[in-house]
């Protein structure tokens, strides 16, 4: 009986030029890969870690597609036609080839028949996946207006390299009438094709050959393309995947701490920018789900992650041509020559961007490098900033104000403060300068001690000697003046002896828990939500008072996306008697922007519509009586757009919510 297999070059003569083509092909695919690699080097040095870890997550999101990566079921199934299409057709040409020069007997009998079906379906699903991309991009609505001439190639290339392979089995199975042709049925469609239009065996079997030569070509010259279009991604994205940061959103780049005046601090220039930050650039697969519900390009202000992020790459290009003379290219600045200054400006770092991108880019980091570029000329920064700076360089806290401490004595509490006297407590309560100094903040404040002297629990502030925590100072890109207030603030907390910082501020919460470490800040920091959580739990405060409201919620971007609490304060709201709690759409890690952070709540609002108010108006869609948050700029800011409401709605703090209850 005759084996199962077929010739491998049938009816192909001078095959000697594939390997000349072949050549070519990878010679032109390596030095694009080198010229990227070469662009990468340029930046800072980066450590990783964990690398067994950091392989498996690789391996997850690469090979099974992750649906928390992939998300969207038509996008999931596209992506993963084309990619196993091509990987089984890849392996397949690989075993091919292993046969024909060595000699090993990998496509015979059953082998020969399983491998001949796998390619001829995956093939087929990779041109299904292929026709789902071209009617994602063209027909249905697309994501985004710049699809470049590079999208359309790639598109073409690909489905032409399928389908001139699947004509030319089917010529093949037409002419030889191959009696293993039902295990490839799509080879086994077209052959049928060609006796049906009456094809007669010459012009099949010259039909063939060129059309071999060409599909050939096709492939190699897609080779050959790789690295030097939006395809590139496939190797860039892998690797930025790897390489991923495995701390919460938001994280910084660290600085070492500033000695001199002239220390360079931030990226003004691409080779200031770290190697994974350029990695980042040819990674990015342009797909857009960072600026979908971005509060500043839906504001109207001139942020789109995706567009900087894009604009850095073509400055990459252009400074990493092999014909461009590279060191006046670096001289070239990136602030207004690339990314203007309000662009930088625009961003509230609320995160979210970081949250939906599907090969963790880290906008947050990069905008604050340029922000930091910034830094060595105050005339850089916004007037309504260097007010800021000024008040907290002088007094300790952005208005400039001196503290009374009149306000924290009142008819129902008695509030300790730490000094000489008293050096040790259980729980140090953060204030913060929202909570010390702002006239609606302040109520939340003398709430908190409120509840906290009904739990009769040992706490105290630090009054006087609390400064600003320094937040928006390094976020705004100033780290002179952040690590200022940093160790400061840490010589201070280190006099004394507390088991627990608690503070109401997400904002005081991330730095004093994140940001101080650096510095030898170590300590024990919660946020309020679970703090009255743990109160409640434990019986030390028991909500009495019925509450038949309606409350929607409100995640503070520092709070949620940065430190992953969301359940604890609405664990508090569900709590309360009566109390029914109405989620809005996008809550979570999917939760809008109140626009106040990254420095934002200082600055002029120029934008086409207030972050604040398109929060608010969701917040609405719920039908509320109360809106609540946890965060002093959460509630300044809703508060303020309460205020241009004619809808009758109350805005509070959780902490406000549970006091009324007692």
């Amino acid at each position: 009986m005759e084996e199962e297999t077929r010739q491998i070059y049938w009816n192909i003569h001078g095959k000697e030029l594939m390997y000349l083509f072949a050549l070519v092909a990878f010679l032109i695919f390596t030095l694009g890969c080198y010229k990227k690699i070469k662009s990468w080097e340029q930046g800072r040095p980066i450590r990783y870690d964990n690398f067994v870890l950091r392989l498996k997550m690789c391996f997850s999101v690469v090979i099974k597609h992750d649906t928390e990566i992939f998300r969207g079921t038509f996008r999931r199934f596209m992506h993963l036609g084309v990619f196993y299409g091509f990987l089984i057709l890849t392996l397949g040409t690989l075993v091919i080839a292993i046969q024909d020069h060595f000699g090993i007997p990998l496509f015979y009998g059953k082998k020969y028949l399983i491998l001949s079906f796998l390619m001829d379906i995956f093939g087929l699903i990779a041109m299904i996946g292929i026709g789902m991309a071209t009617y994602k991009r063209y027909i249905d609505k697309p994501d985004h207006d710049d699809y470049t001439l590079d999208d359309a190639v790639l598109l073409i290339l690909t489905f032409s390299i399928l389908f001139t392979g699947f004509v030319i089995e089917g010529l093949r199975i037409y002419v030889t009438d191959d009696l293993w042709a039902y295990w490839t049925p799509v080879g086994l469609f077209f052959s049928v094709v060609f006796q049906l239009l009456g094809f007669s065996i010459q012009s099949a079997l010259s039909s063939h050959a060129s059309l071999w030569y060409f599909h050939m070509l096709l492939a190699f010259g897609f080779i050959a393309y790789i690295p030097h279009s939006k395809l590139f991604h496939m190797i860039a994205s892998s690797l930025n995947i790897f390489l991923r940061s495995l701390n919460t959103i938001g994280g910084l780049t660290s600085v070492e701490r500033i000695s001199t005046e002239d220390m360079t601090i931030g990226s003004s220039r691409l080779e200031e920018f770290s190697k994974k930050q350029l990695l980042e650039l040819d990674a990015c697969i342009s797909c857009g789900r960072c600026q979908k519900g971005c509060p500043a390009y839906s504001s109207g202000a001139p942020l789109s992650p995706r567009i900087m992020i894009q604009r850095l790459k073509r400055h990459s290009i252009e400074q990493n041509s092999w014909f461009r003379v590279r060191d006046k290219i670096k001289s070239l600045p990136l602030t207004d020559k690339v990314i203007s200054k309000e662009t930088l400006w625009s961003c509230t770092t609320c995160g979210l961007c970081e949250d939906k991108c599907p090969i963790f880019i880290e906008h947050i980091k990069r905008i604050v490098d340029m922000r930091r570029s910034l830094s060595t000329e105050s005339t850089d920064y916004p007037p309504e900033v260097q007010k800021v700076y000024k008040g907290i360089s002088e007094v300790g806290n952005p208005w400039g104000l001196r503290l009374d401490r009149k306000y924290y004595l009142t008819k129902e509490s008695k509030v300790s403060l730490l000094s000489s006297e008293k050096r040790q407590t259980d729980i140090l309560y953060w204030v913060g300068c929202f909570g010390s100094y702002e006239s609606r903040n302040k109520k939340v404040s003398q709430i908190m001690f409120k509840i906290l002297e009904n739990a009769g629990v040992d706490y105290a502030i630090l009054g006087m000697d609390e400064n600003c925590c320094g937040d928006s100072v390094r976020r705004l890109g100033n780290e002179k003046l952040f690590q200022t207030l940093a160790l400061k603030n840490i010589e201070t907390l280190n006099r004394y002896k507390f088991k627990t910082i608690v503070t109401h501020c997400p904002h005081c919460y991330n730095t004093l828990k994140n940001d101080y470490q650096q510095f030898g800040g170590h300590y024990h920091v919660i946020h309020h939500s679970e703090l009255i959580l743990d109160f409640l739990k434990s019986g030390k405060i028991v909500p009495k008072l019925a509450n038949e409201r309606k409350v929607t919620f409100h995640d503070p971007c520092y709070l949620g996306r940065y430190n992953g609490i969301y359940e604890a304060p609405r664990d508090v709201l569900t709590s309360i008697p009566g109390l029914e709690l109405v989620e809005m759409k996008n809550n979570r890690s999917k939760a809008f922007c109140c626009g106040a952070g990254g420095g934002r709540i200082w600055m002029e609002d120029n934008k086409e519509q207030a972050i604040n108010g398109l929060l608010f108006k969701k917040a609405l869609r719920t039908e509320p009586d109360i809106l609540a948050s946890s965060c002093p700029l959460c509630l300044t800011t809703l508060t303020e757009a309460g205020k241009s409401s004619e809808i009758d709605i109350q805005i509070m703090d959780i902490a406000e919510i549970v006091c009324e209850s007692l």
